[in-house]
C-alpha cells in the first residue's frame, strides 16, 4: 500500500472523448476532464461556472423559427435584429427598440420561417445584404434608430442614363455617325448605362466648319458625361470626349475603340439564378452558388455593389463572373474575405485571387483547391488570423490556417479531443465571443449548446458542454459594456405551452457578489428593499431559484408573474435552476511498483483552491454521499476585492477502482475551482 498525492493545476483540456481514456500520458489528458457542463474553461488554467441567461423579452411567434443576427455599425452601436416568420425585430441595449407608441419596430420581410437557416448576410456600414436561394438579394437599411427599411436589391448602374439625346449636323453630308452618352459619378468614375443611340449625317471629314452637335438632358446634378462615337459600318462604339455641360461638339474626333461603354447585364432575373452566398472582396459585392450555376461567383464592379454591368472591351474594374473548373459539382457554402477570396463547397475549399498579388480583374481570376475536406452549410468564423469552419455534416471543427511549407492553407480539426460532443448531434449554429474570454458556442440540433476556449496563441482549445431548462435555437454576438455579449433564442415550456424568448448570458463577473447571475431565464432587481417581486410572468407556475441579498432562498413557485420572499431585499435575482458540474480524469500514478493502473485507491483528503466561491459539493465515488462545504459567510461579508480560498474535504471512503471525484453547484451562486489536490492510498492490487 503507498500513499500519494495527485495535483491538477489547470482544466484547460476541457471535456475529453471516453475515447481519450487510455491516453494518460497526454497533455491535454493531465490537464483535461471527463465531465465539464455548464462550466468554462478560463485560459488561464481555472474552470469556472458560466453565468446564467437574463430574459430580455418575447419572440413575436411561438411555433416558427426564429435567427437573430447581429448588426453592428460602431462599437456603440451594436443591433440584434430577430428574423421571423416574414418579420424583423429589433434589439438593443438589452431591449427591443420602440416606436412613438410604445410598440416594438417591425418590418415585413420576404423570408418564411423555412428560409431563415439558409440566409447569408453581410453588412456594409448602415447596410445588410442578405442573399437566399429562394428570391432575389434583399438590402435592409437602418435609416435611424426606429426607423429601417428593406428592398429588393436593383441592379446597374446608380447613375441615370441621359435622355432627349440629339445630334445636329452643322453640315449635311453622306456618311453617318452615330453616337451615344453616359453619365460619370465625378468621385468614383462609375458611368450610368447609355442612351439612345442619336445619328447625324455630315461630311466624310469633320472639322470647325463642319462639325457635329450632341446635346442631352440629364436627371443626375453635379455630373460627367463620356461621349461614345462610332464612324464607320462596324457598330463598335469608342470613346470620344467627355463632358461638364449637357453639350459636346464632335470636330473630327478619332474614337478610341480600346474603351467603350457599358454594356448592361441582366443578372439574378429567374427563380434559378438567384444566389445563396453573399460577401465583400476588394471593394466588390460578391454573389454566388445559384440553382443553374453552384459553382459560379459573381463580382460587382470595383466600388459600386450593384453594378453588374462590363464593357466593350473589357476594363479592370468591370463586374466578374468565374466558375469554379472541378471534377465535381458541389454548391459554394460560403466565402470569406482574406488575402484572398475563400470559398468553401461540400468537397473541397478553394481561394480565388487575382494571382501574382495582383488585384482580381475580368482578365486576372483564378480559383486554386486548397483542400479536400468538404465544407457544411454554416457560416465560418474569421478568428484572428484563422478561420473556423465546419466539415460537411456538421460534426468536426476544423482550423483554416495559411501554411508557409505547403504555400497554402491547412484544416486541422480542432474537435478531434472532444468528438463525442458533436457525435450524436451536428452543430447547426455558432458564434464567437472574443471578450472576455475567448469563446467559440455552438448550438447542436438536440438544442444544447457546445463550446470551446479558443487561444490559439496559448495553445488553449478547451471544451466544455452547456444545458438549460429548454433547447436553444439561435445566438449571436454583440459589442456590450462589459464585452461580447451572448444571445440566444430559447424555446421553453410555460404552464404545458411553448414560449420562444430571447435571452442573454450574463457577463462574466469577478469581485465579490455585486452583479452575480447565476439562474437561466432570470430577472434581477436593485433598490428600495421589497418583498413582493413581480416581472416574472414569462416563467408562471415554475419553481425559481432565488439569491437575496447574498442568501439562497428557498425554492418559490411563480404565481401572476411575482414571487414573494419570506422577508425584503433590496438586491435579487431568480431564474430558472441549472446545475454546473467538473469531473477530473482519472490519474495514472508512477509507483516504486509500477503504475496504478487496475488498482483500488482510497481517497482521504481533497483539498480544493477556489476563487470567490461560497459553497460547492464534492461527490468521492459512486455511492459516497455529496460533503457540502459552505464559506457562504465569508463570501457574503466580502469587501468586493478578489479572493481565494482553500477547501479542505475529509474522505471516509472505501478502496474503489476508479475514484471518480465530482465537484458540482446547483446553488444560484459562483463556481471557481483553480487546482485540486487529491491525498489516497493505493492499493496493492
Amino acid at each position: 500500500m503507498s500513499s500519494v498525492t495527485v495535483v491538477q493545476s489547470n482544466f484547460n483540456g476541457g471535456e475529453l472523448t471516453p475515447l481519450m481514456g487510455a491516453r494518460k500520458d497526454q497533455v491535454r489528458y493531465i490537464n483535461g476532464c471527463s465531465s465539464l457542463e455548464n462550466m468554462v474553461v478560463l485560459s488561464h488554467g481555472p474552470a469556472a461556472r458560466r453565468p446564467g441567461f437574463q430574459f430580455l423579452g418575447k419572440c413575436r411567434g411561438n411555433a416558427t423559427n426564429v435567427r437573430l443576427i447581429p448588426f453592428t455599425f460602431n462599437a456603440d452601436q451594436n443591433y440584434v435584429l430577430e428574423f421571423g416568420h416574414k418579420y424583423i425585430r429589433f434589439w438593443k441595449d438589452g431591449g427591443q427598440v420602440m416606436n412613438d407608441v410604445g410598440a416594438p419596430v417591425e418590418i415585413t420581410s420576404p423570408w418564411t420561417s423555412e428560409m431563415l437557416p439558409s440566409l447569408s448576410i453581410c453588412q456594409s456600414a448602415d447596410v445588410l445584404f442578405v442573399a437566399s436561394s429562394y428570391c432575389k438579394p434583399h438590402k435592409l437599411c437602418r435609416l435611424g434608430h426606429g426607423v429601417w427599411d428593406i428592398e429588393i436589391m436593383k441592379f446597374g448602374s446608380r447613375m441615370k442614363a441621359p435622355n432627349s439625346v440629339k445630334a445636329t449636323a452643322s453640315v449635311s453630308g453622306p456618311r453617318k455617325y452615330s453616337y451615344v452618352v453616359a453619365v460619370v459619378d465625378p468621385l468614383t468614375r462609375e458611368e450610368s448605362e447609355v442612351s439612345q443611340r442619336v445619328t447625324a449625317s455630315a461630311p466624310e471629314e469633320l472639322s470647325d466648319a463642319s462639325n457635329i452637335t450632341v446635346e442631352w438632358d440629364s436627371l443626375e446634378e453635379d455630373a460627367m458625361y463620356a461621349i461614345y462615337k462610332c464612324w464607320d459600318e462596324s457598330g463598335t462604339y469608342g470613346y470620344a470626349g467627355q463632358a461638364k455641360k449637357r453639350i459636346w461638339t464632335d470636330k473630327g474626333v478619332i474614337p478610341d475603340c480600346s474603351e467603350g461603354s457599358a454594356i448592361v447585364r441582366n443578372v439574378f432575373e429567374r427563380d434559378d439564378e438567384y444566389p445563396a452566398v453573399v460577401q465583400f472582396y476588394q471593394q466588390r459585392l460578391c454573389l454566388a452558388a445559384s440553382n443553374k450555376q453552384p459553382q459560379t461567383v459573381w463580382m460587382s464592379r470595383s466600388g459600386s455593389y450593384s453594378n453588374f454591368n462590363i464593357s466593350d472591351p473589357l476594363r479592370d474594374d468591370d463586374s466578374i463572373s468565374a466558375t469554379i473548373a472541378a471534377d465535381k459539382v458541389n454548391r459554394i457554402e460560403w466565402m470569406v474575405p482574406c488575402k484572398q477570396l475563400l470559398l468553401g463547397t461540400a468537397g473541397s475549399e478553394w481561394s480565388l485571387s487575382g494571382g501574382d498579388q495582383h488585384a482580381v480583374s475580368p482578365a486576372s481570376v483564378s480559383f486554386e483547391r486548397q483542400s479536400s475536406i468538404g465544407t457544411a452549410p454554416v457560416p465560418p468564423l474569421l478568428i484572428g488570423d484563422s478561420i473556423l469552419f465546419l466539415q460537411r455534416g456538421g460534426r468536426v471543427i476544423r482550423e483554416f490556417q495559411y501554411s508557409l511549407q505547403k504555400d497554402g492553407y491547412v484544416g486541422t480539426e480542432l474537435s478531434i479531443l472532444s468528438e463525442h460532443l458533436l457525435r450524436e448531434s451536428p452543430v447547426v449554429s455558432w458564434a464567437y465571443q472574443q471578450e472576455p474570454y475567448s469563446i467559440v458556442w455552438c448550438v447542436l440540433a438536440d438544442g444544447t449548446l457546445a463550446a470551446f476556449t479558443y487561444e490559439r496563441e496559448h495553445d488553449v482549445v478547451g471544451w466544455h458542454r452547456h444545458s438549460t431548462d429548454g433547447r436553444i435555437e439561435s445566438i449571436c454576438t454583440i459589442t456590450g459594456a462589459d464585452g461580447d455579449e451572448l444571445w440566444c433564442v430559447v424555446s421553453r415550456t410555460v404552464e404545458g405551452e411553448k414560449q420562444q424568448y430571447v435571452e442573454r448570458l450574463a457577463p462574466f463577473q469577478f469581485g465579490g457578489k455585486a452583479g452575480q447571475f447565476f439562474v437561466d431565464s432570470g430577472i434581477s432587481y436593485s433598490g428600495e428593499p421589497k418583498q413582493v417581486f413581480s416581472g416574472l410572468e414569462h416563467l408562471e407556475g415554475r419553481t425559481v431559484q432565488v439569491l437575496a441579498d447574498g442568501y439562497v432562498m428557498p425554492p418559490l413557485v411563480v404565481e401572476n408573474g411575482a414571487i414573494t420572499l419570506p422577508q425584503p431585499a433590496s438586491t435579487v435575482c431568480a431564474g430558472l435552476m441549472y446545475t454546473s458540474e467538473l469531473v477530473p480524469t482519472e490519474k495514472e500514478i508512477m509507483l516504486q511498483s509500477g503504475s496504478s493502473i487496475g488498482k483500488t485507491r482510497r481517497i482521504n483528503r481533497i483539498t480544493i483552491q477556489v476563487h470567490e466561491t461560497p459553497s460547492l459539493k464534492v461527490r468521492v465515488g459512486e455511492a459516497s454521499p455529496f460533503f457540502v462545504d459552505v464559506n457562504e459567510e465569508e463570501w457574503r461579508n466580502a469587501s468586493g476585492l478578489s479572493w481565494t480560498n482553500e477547501t479542505v474535504v475529509e474522505v471516509n471512503s472505501g478502496y474503489e477502482s476508479p475514484s471518480d471525484v465530482v465537484f458540482k453547484q446547483d446553488a444560484p451562486l459562483p463556481l471557481t475551482i483553480l487546482s485540486y489536490t487529491m491525498q489516497m492510498e493505493v492499493g496493492s492490487r
